[in-house]
């Protein structure tokens, strides 16, 4: 028989339990390969909102540990910067898949295939990566504001 006392089970969160903020640096990484096969395979127009939402959490939680909770406009910035890359990478990710499977795009007439794929990488990750970086700022920024209206 064994006498000795068991410990008793803590429901405190430990180091190993919580995610390491170096972790959250992989977040945009790993969300634009996934929203990148995702735009490839999926019905973008049914999957337009959770697309989104998906790549703005993945660009929050990478700007959060890229800027290590600062403020400021540096902070702004590389949230902005996180965005950009971000979406530029998905739609990389996509171009690539795109036409690995033999498919075109659908402007042939703007140019050779190449030339399309890095303009739509240029273009998604300006117009939708630079408005993702700027609601991740300011997401961010959200908890000072609460406490300086208090």
């Amino acid at each position: 028989m064994n006498t000795q006392a068991r410990p008793t089970p803590s429901f405190s969160p430990t180091e190993t339990d919580v995610m390491s903020p170096n972790a959250l640096w992989f977040a945009a990484p790993a969300v634009a390969l996934g929203a990148g096969a995702l735009a490839q395979w999926a019905d973008f127009q049914a999957l337009r909102v959770p697309l989104l939402l998906f790549v703005g959490v993945g660009v929050l939680a990478t700007a959060y540990a890229a800027t290590s909770g600062a403020r400021g406009w540096r902070a702004a910035a590389i949230a902005v910067a996180v965005g950009i890359g971000t979406w530029a990478l998905a739609e990389a990710v996509y171009s690539i898949l795109h036409v690995s499977l033999g498919e075109r795009f659908h402007a042939d007439r703007f140019g050779p295939q190449w030339s399309q794929a890095i303009g739509l990488i240029a273009a998604h990750g300006l117009f939708l990566g630079a408005p993702t970086g700027i609601a991740a700022a300011l997401l961010l920024r959200l908890p000072i504001l609460s406490r300086t209206r208090r």
